[in-house]
């Protein structure tokens, strides 16, 4: 499955938040490696919100400590590596599901193959990222576990 950097970048926010258009994953790599705006991880969380009941607003603080989102309006690398990794999982999701909602409750939900944890969890590291990344492409395939 090919997403591309535009459906990722039109997750974390628009033209102006990131500062530049995305037109590569090059460019997606360079506003990631020069730190995402404090919104884009706000936008994310803001998709996901539609799988709950309430507010995920704390979700945030298990990307970025809540004295560091508070104080700066760019994220450093790690967690800018972390927002936009969740962006990919999430349109990837989006692309399998072909729906907004079913896409963020897909990310919310506990899943057998990730150990009973979301991919929203999962996906907070590198390794759990490409987890879910399997996940998502053995569904779409109709691919056993």
């Amino acid at each position: 499955m090919s997403i591309s950097a535009q459906q990722i970048a039109s997750v974390l926010g628009t033209q102006k938040d990131l500062g530049r258009k995305v037109r590569s994953h090059h460019d997606l790599e360079s506003i990631v490696a020069s730190g995402l705006p404090r919104t884009a991880l706000d936008r994310v969380i803001g998709r996901l919100e539609s799988a709950t009941n309430g507010s995920l607003s704390e979700l945030k603080f298990k990307v970025v400590p809540r004295a560091t989102y508070q104080r700066s309006d760019r994220l450093s690398l790690q967690p800018s590596e972390t927002v936009e990794r969740l962006a990919r999982l999430y349109t990837m999701a989006l692309e399998a599901f072909e729906d907004n909602e079913a896409a963020a409750q897909f990310m919310m939900t506990e899943h057998p193959e990730l150990e009973n944890r979301t991919p929203f969890v999962t996906g907070l590291t590198e390794l759990g990222g490409r987890m879910v990344e399997e996940v998502i492409a053995r569904g779409m395939h109709g691919l056993p576990a």
